[in-house]
């Protein structure tokens, strides 16, 4: 027998109410159609974002391009996913859609300076974006749909997030008229290339107007050297006291772990070095650089456990020499595929129980700091990811494989050292700490008085631990 209230069950399992379910919508291949356009816009934003890492310099921005860029390829991936069963062929989900839609995401590749990026990306792109992302779950039937617009339902969320973190950064670099004008004349210019597209999804009305003179006539060139902004000094400072008090088991505990700390927030130079790899190599098979999105977003989450860590002990983390020498000498002496080599050889020493990332974790736990315990823990878990995405494209990439790699991570440091000596790092006054730096800060942020390190210098990035 029938409950009387049976009809009163939400009906076509809550994904639409009738009215929804009723409309035609679209094909799908006019489904199709759209959603390879915003696969391909996020592509190509996913990429601009590693393009554009290294030479910006602000320091809160950084994380923020690495972080958006690994969901722009998560999300990627998985609309290639849903692409494949509407009935696309694989072949053509790498190539460009619409050569318009290309023109204008080639020109905002073109962006000069964090002004410029800032308001290209989160003033123009992205909103654009989500206004076709939006468009489409308005307009295709939800039932008939329905993987889809689950699919972009979750990408409005964290296209929405994005976005409201853009334009709060938008407002803090353009406090000043010339930098709004900057801005805004930049968005005019990259808004009137995107309107002869149609919009993200060529939707909309196709402009008529005669474009701007194109930046994008120029090749664009990455520029992969890293930068700090002005807070930063120490940036080619090569002393490591942290590296040597860590390891050293005659030191009081609380101390090494602070060591350890500075370690993760020094980390900045990682992401910029995974950006130098994927800004200058050829797309290739895209799971491979959808694995390396993930590893720029998490060494950067890296350094930002290192900042959260220290503020939480009122550290004056920005006085420290977070230095840039192992970014900047990767991408001055090695080609893309010999950075990946040397990545994946200290990831690799940093496996070990015995001075390796297990190391790290029970240091954190021995000094009883519960919230470096905490992240020396995800920063091993992420660490073992990080071997594996390293140990499949250097398999594909080298045709003695992992051995190849292994033989020549040390010819690599050898030829790095050689280079070094002809083009050292510059040595200005603002790009060396002053000696006993660790101590004067250790004992400032312990608040007592710490033993002096001796004074050391490397040539390379091996870890100590290796």
């Amino acid at each position: 027998m029938s409950s009387p209230g049976i009809t009163q069950i939400p009906r076509l399992a809550g994904v639409a109410n009738l009215a929804e379910a009723q409309r035609a919508g679209f094909s799908v291949a006019e489904a199709s159609r759209r959603l390879r356009r915003l696969a391909y816009a996020k592509q190509r934003l996913a990429f601009l974002a590693a393009a554009h890492l290294n030479a910006t310099p602000e320091w809160e921005v950084k994380p923020a391009l690495a972080l958006h860029a690994w969901l722009d390829a998560e999300h990627v991936t998985a609309l290639r996913a849903r692409l494949m069963e509407l009935r696309e062929p694989a072949g053509r989900l790498d190539q460009a859609p619409d050569a318009k839609l290309a023109a204008a995401l080639d020109e905002a590749l073109h962006a000069c300076g964090t002004v410029e990026l800032l308001g290209g990306v989160y003033g123009v792109l992205r909103p654009a974006l989500l206004e076709a992302e939006e468009r489409y779950l308005a307009e295709t039937n939800p039932l008939a749909d329905q993987p889809s617009c689950r699919l972009l339902k979750l990408i409005c969320v964290e296209e929405r997030e994005a976005i409201e973190w853009g334009r709060a950064a938008l407002a803090a670099v353009t406090a000043s008229p010339e930098a709004r004008a900057a801005s805004a004349a930049w968005q005019k210019h990259l808004s009137a290339f995107l309107a002869a597209a149609g919009g993200v999804d060529g939707t909309e009305k196709v402009s008529e107007q005669k474009l701007p003179a194109a930046r994008a006539a120029n090749k664009f060139e990455p520029d992969i050297t890293p930068r700090r902004d002005a807070r930063f000094t120490g940036l080619f400072d090569t002393s490591t006291p942290a590296d040597a008090v860590y390891l050293d088991e005659s030191r009081p505990v609380e101390e090494r772990n602070l060591a350890l700390l500075f370690k993760r927030v020094r980390e900045m130079d990682v992401p910029e070095v995974v950006a130098g790899i994927l800004a200058q190599s050829p797309p290739g098979e895209w799971d491979q650089c959808a694995q390396l999105f993930r590893q720029m977003w998490d060494e950067a989450r890296h350094a930002l456990l290192g900042e959260a860590a220290l503020e939480a002990r009122s550290a004056n983390w920005h006085a420290l020499p977070i230095n840039v020498t192992f970014s900047h000498k990767l991408a001055k002496f090695c080609t893309p595929v010999e950075r990946h080599i040397l990545l994946y050889a200290i990831e690799q020493s940093l496996m070990p129980a015995r001075r390796g990332k297990r190391y790290e974790w029970e240091l954190a736990r021995a000094s009883g700091d519960a919230l470096s315990t905490t992240f020396q823990d995800f920063d091993w878990a992420d660490e073992v990811l990080h071997v594996e995405i390293a140990r499949r494209a250097l398999r594909g990439r080298l045709k003695g494989g992992l051995a190849q790699a292994r033989k020549r991570a040390d010819t690599l440091w050898k030829r790095i050292a050689r280079g070094l000596e002809r083009s050292p790092f510059p040595a200005g006054s603002d790009d060396v700490s002053p000696r006993g730096w660790w101590v004067k800060f250790a004992s400032s942020t312990l608040g007592r008085k710490v033993s002096p390190v001796e004074e050391t210098h490397v040539k390379d990035w091996r870890p100590l631990s290796a």
